[in-house]
């Protein structure tokens, strides 16, 4: 199969930029002046009675922005300028699709970790504004779609581009081609970029304003523009006041080469979007994509096989593509399985844990190469999951095991002392006994409780016992004495450690089981040589052993 290396940018011209590239020299009106394409923003509310006198096409009309886009004489546009009702006029600029080239980008994100745990964009309903999306793909699936473009009657794609796009965010999870991000999240198709990759402002915020009317919880642009747009960026404040969430490719640096740029490119460098640049396979900051102060997350854009349009070129209806608009649809479909595992967060909590759960690369915490770091979907439940934290692989582990559960908030609560019950239920899910919630040896222990099943099969295993007066406590925390006497007893440890603590008293009951963990390298001390054997021990400090001895 041959490499798809294409170019996909949104380029907007500014006022005083180059004409439309659709706009031909031909294009004259009845004086022989040249005709342009702008958008007019009113003050309030939009009066066309400003146009009476003046040749005009009205192409679209946005009257929750107070905007109009038309193609009037180019002359005309300094008198319009001075009417009282006008607050402004901008080239209405042309669009074009941004990117260059498998499926290691899933594996980056972590995709397979979190399907694991049962997420695939259920419920999520994603907007794809691009060249549109081949309907009859047997990997995709479309739930709705329309198309903005002159010319078209339906979202087909003539490109590409789109199909490649949405395949990414959404193929499949058959037994056929590629598997997307979030295979069962809702797909709506806007084409607003022709067979070329080309549109303009207006077609796009025509797409977001039909997007926002479908009630989606996601935009995904992948298209880029060297200058801002007044339009653009009201449609997308609009959008996320509507609780809409828009990501965007942040560029690729064979655009805009005649423009001094030191950050990314529009409409990823608005506040009110998820920006994403890409990496390699290495993982490292791509030389041909945008970066800078306004990056927010970066992912795969290198080689990603996705789905294609079918044609003699590529009669299997896949193919390899590179750039940020293959980065920035990683990002859509990880927040997808945000969305459908924490449905109750607001965009920007989302957006915060995002932030927490990616990997950090570059200079520690944001910076411009990176942003927040490489997106990751989520490989835990739990909304208070941080990837810097000492503790986070332990905690992922153990959760991918299912061996860990957090509190009915979905906090994991890292730094809270774990509870006899806890450590045992874990101990016990680790070792597959029979968690069956029954009656126990313990008056303590109500049968209904959620560890009495483990607590049973771990005194008949023999690893746990009670106190003196025939109580478990399972509320109480449990100490560093105890979980070295369980896990040691549970696992069968085997050491030896020369090494001794100044706390640990040869007749402890733990003593043996503390010097076998401290021997496999499981436990350590304090510095001043002490063990502290009474001390409470947090949810992350036995996450920890737990899933070292595991991973032994």
């Amino acid at each position: 199969m041959k490499k798809l290396m294409v170019v996909m940018v949104l380029l907007v011209s500014g006022a005083l930029g180059t004409p439309s590239a659709s706009l031909a020299a031909s294009d004259q009106d009845s004086e022989g002046g040249k005709m342009e394409r702008v958008v007019i923003q009113y003050k309030e509310e939009i009066d066309l009675n400003v146009l009476k006198s003046i040749p005009h096409t009205i192409h679209y009309r946005y009257d929750s922005l107070n905007s109009v886009a038309v193609t009037i004489p180019g002359n005309k546009i300094s008198e319009l300028k001075g009417e009282t009702a006008v607050k402004s006029i901008e080239e209405d600029g042309q669009v074009q699709a941004s990117f260059q080239e498998t499926s290691w980008g899933t594996d980056t994100v972590k995709m397979n970790q979190s399907r694991a745990m049962g997420l695939s964009g259920e419920g999520v309903k994603i907007a794809v504004l691009d060249t549109g999306v081949a309907s009859n793909h047997p990997d995709l699936n479309i739930a709705k779609g329309i198309s903005f473009v002159k010319g078209t009657s339906g979202y087909e794609d003539d490109n590409g581009h789109g199909t490649h796009v949405t395949g990414i965010i959404a193929a499949q999870d058959n037994e056929i081609g590629t598997v997307g991000i979030a295979p069962n999240a809702e797909i709506y198709a806007v084409k607003v970029l022709d067979e070329k990759g080309n549109g303009m402002n207006s077609e796009v915020v025509a797409g977001i304003d039909w997007a926002i009317d479908q009630d989606v919880d996601i935009i995904n642009l992948s298209l880029t523009s060297c200058k801002p747009s007044d339009l653009t960026k009201n449609a997308i404040k609009k959008a996320r006041n509507a609780g809409v969430q828009v990501v965007a490719a942040a560029g690729n640096k064979d655009v805009c080469v005649s423009e001094n740029i030191n950050d990314i490119l529009y409409p990823a460098r608005f506040p009110e979007v998820v920006s994403v640049g890409a990496v390699t396979n290495k993982l490292d900051g791509s030389d041909y994509t945008y970066d800078g102060p306004s990056l927010d997350f970066t992912a795969p854009g290198a080689r990603i096989e996705s789905t294609y349009i079918t044609n003699d070129d590529y009669p299997t209806g896949y193919a390899n593509m590179s750039g940020s608009s293959m980065a920035a649809p990683h990002v859509t479909g990880v927040l997808a399985l945000y969305h459908q595992l924490f449905p109750d967060l607001t965009n920007s909590e989302i957006e915060s844990l995002l932030a927490s759960n990616s990997l950090d690369k570059g200079a520690a915490g944001k910076d411009n190469t990176y942003g927040n770091g490489i997106a990751q979907a989520p490989t835990t439940p739990f909304k208070d999951f941080d990837r810097s934290h000492w503790y986070s692989s332990a905690v992922e582990n153990l959760s991918q095991g299912n061996l860990i559960s957090g509190y009915d908030d979905g906090m994991f609560k890292a730094k809270r002392s774990i509870t006899r019950e806890e450590a045992v239920a874990m101990v016990g899910r680790a070792l597959e006994l029979n968690g069956e919630e029954r009656a126990t040896d313990f008056p303590d222990v109500s049968p209904g409780s959620f560890g009495s099943g483990y607590i049973s099969s771990g005194t008949s295993s023999g690893f746990i016992s009670g106190y003196t007066d025939g109580t478990f406590r399972p509320k109480q925390a449990i100490n560093r004495a105890d979980v070295a006497m369980i896990i040691d007893r549970a696992f069968k440890i085997d050491g030896s450690s020369s090494e001794r603590f100044s706390d640990v008293s040869e007749n402890a009951y733990y003593y043996e089981s503390v010097y076998d963990l401290k021997a496999a390298g499981f436990i350590s001390g304090y510095p001043d040589g002490t063990f502290h054997p009474s001390n409470e021990i947090t949810r992350a400090e036995f996450s920890l052993i737990l899933s070292n001895v595991l991973n032994q």
